[in-house]
């Protein structure tokens, strides 16, 4: 009897899931850049959430949401001016960061409650599961901040994004599954799993804020429609700045 023959190629770690991209598929789509800013919560908080979102993607093999850190997005993708990228970026870093400071002499590691599991079911090709942190009482702090942040996008004239400050259009939330192509009563069975997963692993209904963090995203999938989760198939992302609220 002939022998199996077993051939093994190394695992290279980047922050790149496994879903083929269009260029494998022959595709000749250019790199797609964008930037985002978002709140990270304290660790503890962050790696209870982290393992929830963990499983709840495997078990559905849903990717988006755990294609991204564990974050609360505090803006929508947006693009920098292309021509003075390098230097644009450093600038808003920096802006950031200074603003992060300021806040922080205010209202240092202020405490956000959250309401549990939330969902948004637009069409059943199009399913979110959430942490949700938008209160009965508006906390008023992180809305503060939220909206300092938006007032200095629109300051800069290398940013091109639409103004949106936290509202039911755009709540403050923590994804943990994202663009879920799941028949009903599959997406039903997740939102379930959600609930039980995250009571099972204690996701307390308070944390604090912990990092304001700027992040470059770059995508070949996405091309100029961020908006409907194209990029699911080929994201990577880099930190460019994080600091401490």
């Amino acid at each position: 009897m002939p022998q199996a023959t077993y051939t093994f190629y190394p695992v290279v770690e980047t922050y790149r899931k496994h879903a083929p991209s269009d260029r494998k598929r022959g595709g000749s789509l250019s790199m797609s850049i964008r930037y985002g800013v978002s709140l990270l919560t304290d660790p503890d908080f962050t790696a209870r959430a982290y393992r929830a979102r963990q499983l709840i993607c495997g078990q559905y093999a849903c990717w988006a949401a755990e294609m991204h850190m564990l974050h609360m997005p505090m803006s929508d993708y947006f693009p920098l001016d292309a021509g003075e990228a390098g230097a644009t970026e450093a600038q808003l870093a920096a802006e950031l960061a200074t603003l992060a400071d300021r806040y922080r002499r205010v209202s240092p590691r202020f405490p956000i409650f959250n309401r549990g599991i939330t969902t948004t079911r637009t069409s059943e090709s199009d399913g979110n599961i959430w942490i949700d942190f938008s209160p009965e009482v508006v906390n008023e702090s992180l809305y503060r901040l939220q909206s300092m942040v938006v007032d200095l996008l629109e300051r800069n004239p290398a940013v091109s994004c639409e103004r949106r400050v936290f509202g039911s259009d755009f709540p403050p939330q923590i994804p943990l599954m994202s663009h879920a192509d799941l028949p009903d009563s599959v997406f039903d069975s997740a939102l379930d799993f959600a609930r039980a997963i995250t009571d099972d692993l204690k996701v307390s209904q308070i944390t604090r804020a912990w990092r304001l963090t700027l992040t470059r995203f770059e995508s070949n999938a996405a091309g100029e429609d961020w908006s409907g989760g194209r990029w699911a198939t080929d994201l990577s992302w880099q930190a460019i700045g994080s600091y401490s609220l």
